[in-house]
């Protein structure tokens, strides 16, 4: 995940990485000293894309820049330390630049900083430090990752005395910003009132926004839902449908021939004609997700 998040950063600056300017002006004022010049040009070689790949010269060129303070080279030469791309791998390196970003108020090496408190990388490992990291990195804008791991903290006490309340806010943030996990943890949280008054019509429509993003657990609590009426008005093609796309992406023998079963006891319910348009349905589905 971290390194997901390092390499998409990294991909963001490089699109726009010459801005107008020719590769000969940018090494120009590169070698001349101008640290957002020396972090554009490690991008160019970070990137590989008017200029041949060469990690270690990417490093090379962050490091310039981030010794003046430019705070994405700061936080991409972490990035680099901690994934060893273009130098070897030291997560104790790793910390000690995203500390000099996170300073400057960088949110992704806030990130950064509550992962290596989280799970000890680099650091000792520090639960109840992770926290604070953690919530600096969700101001502005907001990071779904960061909410989501709030969530799970404050759920199962990671750190921080449990709070289920405080745990849904987080998760309910992270939900609102798209992170399937989250929403299928929140429609798990309104189905029993864990941390939130139990409204099952409420755990639906969270489940149905998981689903649509491919989750076959939410799919099946979504089919299961349908068929028993729970939430949702009791529709044995809609059953079939969700059930249909939760046993598709199951990679599991036995749980996959369990949904299917009761995929094919909601098709039971139905007509010929009803069965054959619900399963076309679902499988228009299953090919434009793929």
């Amino acid at each position: 995940m971290h390194r997901f998040v390092f390499v998409l950063v990294l991909m963001a600056l490089a699109a726009s990485c010459l801005q107008g300017q020719s590769l000969a002006d940018l090494e120009r004022r590169a070698r001349a000293g101008d640290p957002a010049s020396e972090f554009r040009l490690a991008l160019e070689y970070a990137m590989g894309v008017d200029l041949p790949r060469d990690l270690g010269e990417a490093v090379h060129w962050y490091r310039k820049a981030a010794d003046r303070g430019f705070v994405h080279a700061q936080y991409n030469l972490g990035g680099a330390y901690h994934n060893g791309l273009g130098v070897a791998r030291d997560d104790a390196e790793s910390v000690r630049w995203y500390r000099k970003a996170a300073a400057q108020g960088d949110a992704d090496a806030a990130y950064a900083l509550g992962l290596a408190f989280d799970f000890g990388r680099g650091v000792a490992r520090n639960e109840a430090l992770a926290t604070p990291w953690y919530v600096r990195a969700d101001a502005g804008e907001g990071n779904p990752l960061a909410e989501l791991r709030l969530g799970e903290i404050y759920l199962e006490g990671i750190g921080v005395e449990k709070d289920a309340a405080e745990a849904m806010g987080w998760y309910r943030k992270a939900a609102d910003h798209g992170n399937e996990g989250a929403q299928l943890r929140l429609g798990a949280a309104y189905m029993v009132g864990e941390g939130v008054a139990q409204n099952q019509a409420e755990a639906a429509s969270w489940f149905r926004k998981a689903a649509q993003q491919g989750s076959p657990a939410a799919a099946y609590e979504l089919g299961a839902m349908y068929q028993s009426g729970e939430g949702v008005p009791r529709d044995h093609a809609e059953a079939y449908f969700w059930f249909e796309l939760a046993a598709a992406a199951q990679s599991d023998p036995g749980q996959r021939e369990e949904i299917t079963t009761l995929r094919d006891a909601a098709g039971a319910e139905l007509s010929t004609l009803a069965l054959a348009e619900t399963e076309e349905r679902a499988q228009k589905w299953l090919a434009a997700h793929r």
